[in-house]
């Protein structure tokens, strides 16, 4: 069902939805989804991370994966249905903390050196999507990277598509955030692998 355009996706349709399957998206089942993840942890700009926010967590599978290079992992969802999941399945990295919370009307106040924000801005209005770009850049520290991850094209249930998303934090954003562009560009050959054209990736460092 395609959402209001006037107020960002409620945490309501992602309870519902997670009521209906435990993993809806087949974060732990689809080709696209695994692969994705993988190329999103080889993407890290460092090994080591002190103290990082993931943005969207839902069911903890990329959190599970994120979790083994941090020193700290806070993970937030808007859907507390995913986030039991979520706990459950990331129950043996003490690292890792998980919130309730609705971005961004809440935000966390401590900084971070590392930032994922990956398949939740198209859920977003516009205006909703530009405060938690200005949230995003107050809390990460000088030096501290943003890693952004969407797909591209428009589905039902999003109010942007991935393009609009990343297009807005390049263009709003330059003199707070250096856009290092496609990290992916290090490793991969995007001609060669068709699943990777379907999701866009940024990389930005905070000045």
């Amino acid at each position: 069902m395609k959402p209001s355009e006037s107020e960002s996706v409620p945490s309501s349709f992602f309870d519902e939805t997670y009521r209906q399957s435990t993993d809806p998206w087949g974060y732990t089942s689809s080709f696209y989804e695994t692969s994705k993840f993988r190329t999103t942890i080889r993407s890290l700009p460092k090994v080591r991370f002190k103290n990082a926010f993931e943005i969207g967590c839902a069911i903890g599978v990329l959190t599970e994966k994120l979790a083994p290079q941090c020193d700290r992992l806070l993970s937030v969802d808007y859907s507390e249905v995913g986030l039991e999941e979520a706990r459950k399945r990331c129950k043996n990295l003490p690292q890792v903390r998980f919130e309730q919370m609705q971005i961004p009307q809440q935000f966390p106040t401590e900084q971070f050196d590392f930032i994922l924000f990956s398949e939740v801005g198209y859920y977003l209005t516009k205006e909703d999507l530009q405060k938690t770009q200005e949230k995003i850049i107050n809390q990460l520290l000088p030096g501290g990277y943003l890693l952004m991850v969407h797909f591209r094209y428009p589905v039902e249930s999003f109010l942007l598509n991935g393009e609009t998303v990343h297009d807005t934090f390049v263009e709003n954003s330059a003199s707070s955030l250096k856009h290092l562009g496609d990290p992916r560009k290090k490793f991969l050959m995007l001609d060669l692998a068709r699943h990777h054209k379907r999701y866009r990736m940024d990389l930005f460092e905070r000045l």
